[in-house]
């Protein structure tokens, strides 16, 4: 019986380590840096964002487990590199402490814009951050 209970113990322990959240790093997941497409976790679980790295375009990207919910919406329709050369991997995003909110940085040029994402319309968008040269 006492060794029913150690094996018992064990096997809880093991998968209690295995699928703890401290081991499943989500903002560490490696990617193609030279990708066209390169997906990128929000800190909600449903919703990732597709970034084409050669214009800066955006989807916010959902899913479920039951199919009920699975969409694309558009957060930056805009070519950001218009006029520019085509360069895989010129966009990236990096998240901030808003889950709502990204930087989108050009890693050509350094040009910089607030990504903010949400399931309203109204409330997703992409704002440059501009010098300024007065602060």
């Amino acid at each position: 019986m006492a060794k029913k209970i150690i094996m018992l113990f064990i096997c809880i322990w093991i998968t209690t380590f295995a699928f703890s959240d401290e081991n499943y790093d989500i903002t560490n997941i490696s990617q193609n840096p030279e990708a066209t497409f390169r997906l990128f976790p929000t800190n909600n679980m449903w919703t990732f964002l597709q970034l084409n790295t050669i214009t800066g375009q955006i989807k916010q990207l959902h899913f479920d487990t039951s199919g009920d919910s699975r969409l694309k919406l558009i957060v930056n329709d805009e070519n950001l590199a218009k006029n520019l050369p085509n360069l895989k991997g010129r966009f990236t995003l990096y998240p901030t402490q808003n889950m709502y909110n990204f930087i989108l940085l050009d890693q050509d040029n350094g040009r910089t814009w607030q990504v903010q994402w949400s399931f309203e319309k109204e409330n997703r968008m992409i704002l440059p951050i501009e010098l300024f040269a007065n602060f």
